[in-house]
């Protein structure tokens, strides 16, 4: 199999950046792989890490061929080790930091690189950040680890420090419909919707479109609007969303929030005209919006667990109801 590089058409800056790098065998000991969600940060680093062990990798990438190419097929290559999230743990353990320590240190079976990968890396805890810090303080020779964080302002400045940072943006709108349009069978314009959605991020789109985010979306802002104007309880609302939905109700909370705060901001529509969200973004405090927005971030990884799904989402209306009515907005 082989992986070519770039591996969407939004990541040619990055590729190009440590392609001669690759050729000239001066790559860092350490990649840190910055942005939002969607942005195939977990594709690139996969398909870089199989050019790092390919014997013959070229301008795209991992030749396919060579047995080190086809060891990294099957799954099973010896010098590559990736850690993240386990089961229900909202952390990357220290155990699998230590282990993944351990392994960088042992020597290459094909006498070159060893590869870690750390997925998530924005969820290690304190414990385990330390000890991925002693060993980028003292770096193996030729070994190399990637980091994938959606939120790297959360690792530690010494982490992010001894990492060379590749920032994987939001393409422009054009590159995005362009992709989407080749890769979806969907209408333009609720593509255009779906990604406006998805904050903008490509590969959040096809999830969207499959869970109907763009009509779940309407159904929510019109519970928005009838909260604040007293018309709908919190209670009500929350029973219209199930246990399978509040990970899509946490989502579509959170980028009508920041669309919100934009629109506060610009003036500018943000997202499909709906009459009730403009009449939401005139009666609001924009302070009081950031603070349900960090509310909503520090509830990340919780949506899918095994939580009553009711008093869930109802949570989530209540904090919703004390931002219309300026109330101060407690985060326990």
């Amino acid at each position: 199999m082989r992986t070519e590089l770039p591996c969407y058409p939004w990541q040619a800056a990055q590729w190009s950046q440590l392609r001669t790098q690759i050729s000239d065998n001066r790559l860092a000991h350490a990649f840190l792989l910055a942005g939002p969600a969607g942005m195939g940060k977990t594709e690139f680093a996969t398909a870089l890490a199989q050019a790092l062990l390919c014997k013959a990798a070229g301008e795209a990438g991992a030749c396919g061929a060579c047995r080190s190419c086809q060891l990294y097929a099957a799954g099973n290559h010896p010098d590559l080790h990736c850690i993240g999230l386990e089961g229900e743990s909202r952390s990357v353990r220290v155990d699998a930091v230590r282990g993944l320590a351990e392994f960088i240190l042992l020597s290459s079976q094909f006498g070159g690189r060893r590869v870690g990968i750390i997925q998530n890396a924005d969820r290690m805890n304190r414990n385990a950040a330390n000890s991925l810090l002693k060993t980028l303080e003292e770096p193996p020779e030729s070994a190399i680890l990637i980091l994938i964080a959606d939120h790297p302002a959360r690792l530690p400045a010494t982490v992010r420090s001894r990492c060379q940072r590749l920032d994987f943006q939001v393409p422009d709108g054009q590159q995005a419909m362009e992709y989407l349009q080749r890769d979806l069978d969907l209408p333009p314009e609720r593509l255009a919707r779906l990604l406006v959605l998805g904050g903008g991020a490509p590969g959040r789109v096809r999830g969207l479109a499959e869970r109907n985010a763009d009509t779940a979306h309407d159904k929510l802002v019109g519970q928005l609007a009838a909260i604040a104007q007293g018309r709908q309880s919190t209670v009500q609302a929350a029973s219209e969303w199930d246990r399978s939905s509040n990970a899509l109700l946490l989502e579509l909370l959170t980028v009508t929030t920041q669309n919100l705060i934009r629109q506060k901001v610009s003036s500018t529509t943000t997202v499909h005209p709906v009459t009730q969200f403009e009449e939401l973004c005139r009666n609001l405090d924009i302070m009081q919006l950031h603070a349900y927005l960090d509310f909503l971030y520090s509830l990340s990884g919780l949506a899918d667990r095994s939580l009553n799904p009711e008093l869930f989402a109802e949570d989530l209306f209540i904090r919703w109801r004390a931002v219309c009515a300026r109330e101060p907005l407690v985060i326990d």
